[in-house]
């Protein structure tokens, strides 16, 4: 038990001491006004993709006509530049880039909904927001963002139907 005893003690005058020192970390940045709010009639609406006979759909990858829709923001701050919009949604099992339809009894089926920009460029569902473009903004006034959406089927043949899909978007303010 002495041996124990002594051999603590000479580890105890062996360990050195432990030092503490004061650290100061300042955290800085910069709050811009660069944001803009939605248009209340742009938070929630239905596109109306019209009817569309199922022969415009006969082979993987045809699409109709492409309904117009748009984004309007208001209130854009005093040093709003630009805008990069994506979408999200449930994904077609058949191609992920598109919209799934829901589905339910008199539902269409072989198909999925396609998102496009102004120029009529896809923006692939849930696609980052490093992937996408910027779109300039005009600052301290309101803003229209234009797109499209249209049906384009995944399978042939398509099943007529019922279509409907719902999709949230995500903005990213420059």
């Amino acid at each position: 038990m002495n041996k124990y005893f002594a051999f603590l003690c000479l580890i105890s005058c062996l360990v050195s001491n432990a030092y503490a020192a004061d650290t100061v970390i300042t955290i800085k940045g910069y709050l811009k006004d660069n944001t803009c709010s939605v248009s209340v009639d742009s938070r929630d609406f239905t596109v109306d993709l019209m009817n569309n006979a199922t022969k415009q759909l006969s082979r993987v990858g045809a699409t109709t006509v492409p309904a117009p829709f748009k984004i309007v923001f208001d209130k854009c701050g005093g040093s709003t530049t630009a805008v990069k919009v994506t979408y999200g949604g449930v994904s077609d099992n058949d191609n992920d880039a598109l919209l799934k339809l829901d589905s339910g009894v008199n539902a269409a089926s072989g198909m999925g909904i396609q998102i496009l920009d102004s120029n009529k460029n896809s923006i692939p569902l849930k696609s980052g927001m490093q992937s996408l473009s910027w779109t300039n903004l005009i600052a301290g006034q309101s803003n229209t963002l234009g797109f499209y959406a249209c049906l384009m089927a995944t399978r042939s043949p398509v099943t007529a139907g019922v279509v409907n899909a719902t999709a949230d978007f995500t903005l990213e303010f420059q």
